[in-house]
């Protein structure tokens, strides 16, 4: 394999961290290539946020990494993951190593010096060398440079949204447009607003007060300019609001949040939207719906009082006003390397969405104050309830709720990404209610939950692998909770993954382990495979645990679970020492654990053999555990 790399700058101001200097050259030349290292934002739920350093470049074969620390003198160094096996050369404070990228399992590599887990770390993200980029020039791709509109819709005969590098900022809320068939004066409308259904979270269903504009525009290519502003409106229900006449036939529904102090700050859901001639009874928009940001936009104007512009899940209603919604089939978003763009992207119930590049989508103009609960912030990336979604090779920062979700969702893919996130509520990656699904090649670090699959819907046949993981608390992987009924979870693979650290938060024998099965809600969970899983040194082995299979409910009113049952953990290590004893426990005899099996399982490169040796707390309702060959 050749010795290539790959490097770009970033937007002019782009916050840099003055700590490390980092330079890299393929192995076999001479010059160096600087790297730029960004200031990326790293935390703990207690809200101790902090600087820390990353840079991000791709190659091919083998490289030198040179790396200089300007924080003092380095006394000690520690570059994880432990089973690469990078053995850096120190001269005074500087460290120079070779490694050699894996394109199935690009080279994730954390420094940290002088025992620091914050400040002191360096985040060096690889990905292979990018291929497949679109062409600029290519009659279906649509090129934005900074400073260009957003369209909330590709143009007819484009299929790629390519952003060119530099900053940009995405367009925010769920959105309806009417064609009136004809050009009329308008000057009224009516407005239903319907309950928020919260799938999966065990709440209420919730009503809150629209915030909302409506536009009008003569032409097609006409721009479209405000007839009502309604981003005050503090009344629910069904709304009657009358504006200045205006010429139109195209009127456009901007739905951007609702007008709450609290709660779901960013939700909408609407049932009706009418539109009527001045002096007129007649509804114009009356099955006129040409567009909308997800597909159950037709039912905003269908004159059905029982149906509404939501989706089946409601995630897409849940964080619409922030959200920049994918609303066609077979869309690709591609941020080139060097781009950077701010805000959130959004799909639901569309399918062969593909969002990929090189470039940073950045979550820190997102509002972070927790609205309470933190579920109402918005994600980065949510494409739920499709078919064949991708999301590849990106970089996610700041994001101040799950990153990452693809729930409800058939053959969905996330490969080759980096997220860094600080928020409490900032989980990685979500597959729940998913089925053949594929997570391979990501590095996460947040202070929550970095892999989870809920009890959400029935989940199966996922794999999770050849990834590097970091919980600053919280879980690494976890699966289960939800007390939706049947949503039991299934035929999973994680295999071939490191974990940097773990450690638990608030109750900590109850909310931690690397790995994690938790069912609630009556729900099994069956089928388990962890194989060749590395987990180094804890930070605090106190708050830490490898493992945790358990079937009681965790708060009341969640339940106790169902079964856990063929649960094999394979070649999985651990390097440390202290860490709390893992768990095995059933409620009942209809919440049980039963048939665990551990095969090359080791402590300290120590071999376990019983529960003892594994540090292995089993309590009741556990039956059939099983260590070294499983039988036949």
């Amino acid at each position: 394999m050749s010795n290539i790399v790959h490097t770009w700058s970033p937007p002019a101001g782009t916050a840099m961290n003055p700590t490390f200097t980092v330079q890299i050259k393929p192995s076999n030349e001479t010059e160096w290539t600087d790297l730029f290292v960004y200031n990326v934002s790293l935390g703990h739920q207690d809200g101790t946020k902090f600087d820390s350093s990353m840079v991000i470049f791709d190659f091919s074969g083998t490289i030198d990494v040179n790396v200089a620390y300007h924080g003092g003198t380095v006394n000690c160094c520690d570059i994880r993951p432990n089973s690469y096996g990078i053995d850096a050369v120190q001269v005074e404070n500087t460290l120079t190593f070779s490694t050699t990228q894996n394109d199935d399992s690009p080279r994730k590599i954390v420094i940290r010096l002088n025992d620091s887990w914050n400040t002191e770390n360096l985040h060096i993200l690889t990905n292979p060398l990018e291929t497949d980029v679109p062409s600029e020039c290519a009659p279906n791709v649509h090129l934005i440079y900074p400073g260009d509109a957003i369209p909330l819709q590709l143009p007819v005969g484009k299929d790629t949204y390519y952003f060119k590098p530099g900053r940009h900022t995405l367009p925010q809320g769920s959105w309806l447009e009417v064609d009136l068939g004809a050009e009329y004066v308008i000057d009224r409308f009516d407005l239903r607003q319907t309950i928020l259904k919260m799938q999966g979270l065990g709440m209420e269903p919730l009503s809150y007060p629209n915030k909302f504009v409506v536009e009008t525009k003569v032409q097609t290519d006409d721009p479209y300019t405000l007839a009502y502003d309604g981003t005050k409106n503090t009344d629910t229900g069904y709304l009657t609001r009358t504006f200045n006449p205006k010429k139109a036939r195209y009127v456009r529904l901007m739905l951007l949040g609702s007008n709450v102090a609290s709660g779901w700050v960013f939700s909408n859901s609407i049932g009706e939207f009418k539109v009527y001639e001045a002096g007129g009874t007649v509804n114009l928009a009356l099955n006129r719906a040409i567009a909308g940001a997800m597909p159950s936009y037709i039912h905003a104007v269908d004159g059905n009082e029982h149906t509404g512009y939501e989706t089946s899940s409601n995630y897409g209603n849940w964080h619409s006003g922030e959200s920049f919604f994918i609303s066609q089939n077979d869309t690709t978003v591609y941020l080139a390397p060097g781009a950077v763009c701010y805000g959130s992207i959004s799909s639901d119930e569309v399918d062969r969405v593909t969002i990929r590049g090189r470039g940073i989508l950045d979550g820190s103009q997102l509002q972070h104050t927790n609205p309470n609960p933190g579920e109402g912030r918005t994600g980065a990336i949510w494409l739920s309830s499709g078919c064949d979604n991708l999301v590849e090779g990106i970089t996610i920062i700041d994001p101040t709720m799950w990153a990452v979700v693809m729930n409800f969702s058939t053959r969905p893919v996330v490969r080759n990404i980096h997220i860094i996130a600080y928020e409490v509520n900032a989980d990685g990656i979500h597959f729940s209610g998913s089925s053949h699904g594929l997570i391979t090649g990501v590095f996460i670090r947040t202070p929550d939950d970095d892999i989870v699959m809920y009890h959400y819907g029935k989940t199966s046949l996922n794999t999770v692998q050849n990834s590097v993981l970091w919980g600053d608390d919280a879980h690494t992987i976890l699966i289960g909770l939800g007390s939706v009924a049947d949503a039991h979870i299934s035929d999973l693979t994680f295999q071939n993954i490191d974990v940097l650290n773990q450690q638990g938060v608030y109750i900590l024998d109850k909310f931690t382990g690397v790995l994690k099965l938790w069912a609630n809600g009556g729900n099994h969970i069956r089928n388990i495979v962890f194989k060749d899983i590395r987990i180094d040194a804890f930070r605090d082995p106190y708050k830490a645990a490898v493992f945790q299979f358990r079937t009681d409910e965790r708060f009341p009113g969640d339940w106790d679970g169902g079964i856990i049952q063929n649960i094999t953990l394979d070649n999985v290590t651990y390097q440390g020492s202290g860490e709390q004893k893992a768990l095995l426990k059933g409620v009942n005899q209809v919440s049980y654990v039963k048939d665990v099996y551990f095969t090359n399982y080791k402590r300290q490169d120590i071999l376990v053999t019983d529960t003892i040796s594994g540090h292995i707390d089993v309590q009741d309702h556990v039956s059939n555990i099983y260590f070294g060959t499983r039988p036949s």
